[in-house]
């Protein structure tokens, strides 16, 4: 493979948007010429190699439906003009149109699947034109078998499951010492991540434990309701929504627990990246198994169902009382970097993308 093209919405500050950002520094470091097409134009939230490209197919902050057409008729210029030997669209708002759009290019796509797909995308008409539009890509790429089982046969006979890169090198070094009583979470500020949970849980958790605070990175609309709700739990002044932050790692490295508390998920990047650091982890144990697969339940972490707001709260409390517990689930945790090393992972990627390109 000499030419990769990798479409996307945009590269903000999401799980999505990291995973391209590894796999591009891999690749251009193999040598590879690496383009990057997104719908908005939004510079990356992550770094870049200096030779990757990247090319806005429009230049707003987001795209309505009425400039669907028009970017994506760019794209197909685009497409015709670099001949990449291979396209991979990602996440699911991304595929339907770029599968669409790239019909008889002559260059394979390969869609990969970042979420549940019972869920993603949200919309319904979506959805619909997913199953009308996949059979026409060559290359399917899914987080966990359970999500590979939503779709055909067909499908799954030119699929492939792939982990997610890990960039080792933004891990900081283990902390040592007495770790400061907070309970870190992160992620959008959306529905789907459930934070309104996590601070009911916690509110519960704090009538014993007032020493412990909550801090959850990440930006959203729910900004205010979440605000609002922990006010009216009388927790306001113990949970704290610290914003986005590119030191997510560092301010997070030294805290007594992480919390994941969706109600679905793909194979969540800052689960992998707070395991890493050697955090104790609670997590929801999302539908399609990536949480699973990830965390296997008193060895490397606390497993808890979703929406299970008073076993989440039961399992704060035995972090919180068990030193030993936490300190023993944080070690397993960190092993993940092993399983997870960008360079062993970025090379799956890229020899499965190479076997479609070939076909």
């Amino acid at each position: 493979m000499k030419k990769i093209l990798i479409v996307t919405h945009k590269m903000s500050g999401g799980g999505c948007e990291r995973v391209i950002a590894q796999l591009l520094t891999c690749f251009a470091r193999d040598g590879i010429e690496c383009v990057l097409a997104t719908e908005c134009g939004v510079p990356s939230y992550y770094d870049l190699p200096e030779s990757v490209r990247q090319i806005y197919l429009t230049f707003d902050k987001a795209l309505r439906p009425k400039d669907i057409p028009r970017a994506y008729r760019k794209l197909r210029r685009l497409v015709k003009k670099e001949k990449p030997d291979v396209v991979l669209a990602m996440p699911e708002k991304v595929n339907v149109w770029t599968v669409l759009f790239l019909l008889g290019c002559g260059v394979p796509v390969v869609v990969s699947e970042r979420n549940d797909p019972h869920r993603h995308p949200e919309n319904k008409i979506k959805r619909f034109l997913r199953c009308l539009t996949y059979p026409f890509a060559k290359g399917f790429i899914f987080q966990t078998q359970e999500a590979s089982q939503y779709f055909s046969k067909r499908i799954r006979s030119r699929g492939a499951v792939l982990d997610n890169p890990l960039d080792r090198g933004r891990i900081p070094e283990p902390f040592q010492g007495e770790r400061r009583q907070v309970i870190a979470a992160a992620g959008r500020l959306h529905p789907q991540k459930n934070f309104s949970m996590l601070v009911r849980a916690f509110a519960r958790f704090y009538r014993t434990n007032h020493t412990y605070s909550l801090v959850i990175y990440g930006e959203g609309n729910d900004e205010r309701e979440l605000m609002r709700l922990a006010s009216s739990l009388g927790v306001a002044g113990a949970v704290e929504f610290a914003g986005q932050s590119k030191t997510l790692l560092e301010e997070i490295n030294d805290c007594a627990m992480f919390v994941l508390s969706s109600d679905y998920e793909g194979m969540p990047n800052v689960l992998i990246e707070a395991m890493a650091c050697g955090l104790c982890c609670i997590a929801t144990d999302c539908p399609i198994g990536g949480v699973r697969s990830l965390v296997t339940d008193g060895e490397n972490g606390l497993l808890i169902e979703p929406g299970d707001e008073t076993a989440l709260c039961a399992a704060m409390e035995r972090v919180a009382a068990d030193g030993a517990l936490a300190e023993k689930l944080g070690k397993n945790a960190a092993a993940i970097q092993q399983r997870l090393d960008e360079a062993v992972v970025a090379e799956q990627w890229k020899n499965y993308l190479e076997r479609v390109a070939k076909r």
